[in-house]
Formats: structure tokens, C-alpha cells, sequence
């Protein structure tokens, strides 16, 4: 089991308890971006009660109007995160402290938020972000990153949970693909509550993370985009609808 994140306060024990309620189970990101027909938040919100009734342990959600909504259906932990689009190649996930206390404020047990340093002008940026989080507003931080040094220092700065979500995403990682399994098992090995994030569209990727020593499991495109969906099985038919041309990926 993980060590403690040291850090000079800790958020209360019903915020703590979200964390710990996510160990062992799966999470279950349901997001809609701009321009998608489930962009709507009564829609993630039944999306996320759907997650809930098929035995997930928590959702991740974008936007504190998602957040509200969602909170107000179910009874799992939320990690709420807000995207931020930079002009960059990715979003900016939770840049800053405002972001983090309107995510609070609309219900979010656990702010999720990056703690690499491609979009941030210093190096201390993020470590003290995440420690004002758990002090000033009193939620658990997921810390998002891409590699082990950048994971490590989200967790020595007081992180309670750290995700592999920008691996293959950074100027850092760029070159992987795939569920980062193996800096789920470097994170592990060094006592850090893992969080396996990104790419994740199988069961046994799933199972395999906890056997590297996940602490949790977070998927999203693979339960909650039709889209997506739909386009792996279009994939396989001789012929699709005029116009439309679906991504190839592999089968299942």
C-alpha cells in the first residue's frame, strides 16, 4: 500500500475517504467535448449514473456545470478537472486556482490537475498548486503527468493520487502508445497511489494495472463515446454510410 503524500495539511477525512473509496475499482470518465452530442449536462450526468449502476467507484467529469450536475445524481466520489484549450497540440487540464475552487464548489471530492511542465511558465508551478488545493480548499489532488520524475514530484508536493493521463500527450512521452502500464509499476514501486489513465479500452489492460499495482483504473472513450464505438465496428464492414470514413483500430 502507498505511503502518504507529506504535506503541511491534509484535506478532512470525508475528502480523504473518496480517495481510499476508489482502491481497487474502476473509474469511469464521462466527458463530452464541445461539438458532441452528448455535450449536455444532464446527459453526463445520466451517463455517469449509468457508470455507477454497472459498478463503478467514481467518474472524472469536465466543467464545473458538469460537476453539479453530475454530484446531484449520484453518491460516488467525482474527480473534477476543467480543460483548457491553449492553442497547443492538448488541453490544459486544470491550470489554475480558480478553476480548481469552481470545480469545488459544484460538488468535485478530488481536483485532477497537470503536473507536467509543458504549459507552465516555472518549474514550482504545479507542486504549489496542488499544495494550496489541499490547503486552502481542502480536496485530494490527482495529479495528471507523463513521466516518473514528474510523477514523483507531484507526490512529494502532496498529490493523494498521481495518473499516467498525459503519457504519450508530453514533449516528454511523445513516442508512447498504448496504457503506460510500466509507470504505473514505476509509480508503484515507489509507494505512490498509481492511477492507470489514457488508452485504456480492455479489460485485461485493466486487469494488468492492478497487477502492476494500480491504485485505481480511470476509462472514458471505450464506455461513454458512441462515436467512438460505433466506429470500431464500422471499422469491420465492407461498406459504410456515403461520406463518412471511420478510424481504423485494431479489433477487439
Amino acid at each position: 500500500m502507498a505511503t502518504s503524500p507529506e504535506s503541511s495539511a491534509a484535506p478532512s477525512a470525508a475528502a480523504s475517504a473518496a480517495v481510499q473509496a476508489l482502491e481497487g475499482g474502476l473509474v469511469v470518465s464521462c466527458q463530452a467535448g464541445a461539438g458532441h452530442p452528448l455535450a449536455d449536462p444532464e446527459i453526463i450526468a445520466r451517463l455517469a449514473a449509468c457508470a455507477e449502476l454497472g459498478g463503478a467507484v467514481g467518474v472524472r467529469v469536465e466543467s464545473a456545470e458538469d460537476v453539479r450536475a453530475v454530484r446531484s445524481r449520484i453518491g460516488l466520489p467525482v474527480i473534477g478537472i476543467r480543460k483548457v484549450e491553449v492553442g497547443a497540440h492538448r488541453p490544459f487540464i486544470t491550470p489554475t486556482l480558480a478553476d480548481c475552487a469552481a470545480l469545488a464548489d459544484a460538488g468535485a471530492d478530488i481536483i485532477a490537475l497537470e503536473a507536467v511542465p509543458d504549459n507552465r511558465a516555472h518549474a514550482d508551478e504545479a507542486a504549489d498548486l496542488i499544495r494550496v488545493v489541499r490547503e486552502e480548499l481542502g480536496r485530494p489532488v490527482m495529479a495528471d503527468v507523463s513521466t516518473l520524475e514528474e510523477g514523483l514530484a507531484a507526490w512529494a508536493a502532496g498529490a493523494d493520487l498521481v495518473g499516467t493521463t498525459l503519457s504519450g500527450y508530453t514533449l516528454a512521452s511523445a513516442s508512447r502508445v498504448g496504457p503506460d502500464l510500466g509507470l504505473v509499476a514505476d509509480l508503484a514501486r515507489h509507494g505512490v497511489r498509481a492511477v492507470l489513465e489514457g488508452r485504456v479500452d480492455r479489460p485485461e489492460q485493466v486487469r494488468a494495472a492492478f497487477e502492476a499495482g494500480a491504485w485505481t483504473v480511470v476509462v472514458g472513450t471505450a464506455i461513454t463515446d458512441p462515436i467512438s464505438l460505433t466506429r470500431r465496428y464500422a471499422a469491420g464492414v465492407p461498406r459504410t454510410r456515403r461520406g463518412v470514413e471511420p478510424n481504423r483500430v485494431p479489433r477487439e
